[in-house]
């Protein structure tokens, strides 16, 4: 996962702050979202957050809307210009990752398929105390 997430973060778009990505893949996540939550995802203080939004509302990578059950809050959703840049990123994160795995052979694919199972059953189980 490490390795995915950091060829998430090489192929993000030129001049995109790997905290401006990572709120943006917040945002993606989690539409409608506000401000604190951002903040707390990144572990950044209001204002910084704040500043980070602003910045990403102005290059038209996310849109503020007011929510419409609070007028204090404002709610967080990406763009369609947000969302192309992520999925660009995504495209070369899956081209990566093929490439890694396009010379493995049959016996390491499978093998490497039943530990992902066995990974996500073992998450899907109810945790015991």
């Amino acid at each position: 996962m490490r390795a995915i997430r950091e060829r998430m973060r090489e192929g993000r778009a030129e001049g995109l702050s790997v905290p401006q990505f990572r709120a943006l893949l917040f945002v993606r996540r989690h539409p409608g979202t506000d401000l604190s939550s951002v903040a707390e995802h990144l572990g950044a203080s209001m204002p910084s957050a704040s500043e980070l939004m602003s910045r990403l509302v102005r290059d038209g990578l996310v849109a503020r809307t007011a929510d419409p059950a609070s007028r204090r809050r404002v709610q967080l959703s990406l763009s369609e210009e947000g969302d192309r840049l992520l999925s660009e990123a995504r495209g070369r994160t899956l081209e990566w990752l093929a490439g890694r795995l396009a010379t493995a052979s049959p016996d390491r694919l499978a093998r490497i398929d039943a530990a992902l199972r066995e990974l996500r059953s073992a998450l899907e189980e109810p945790a015991e105390d």
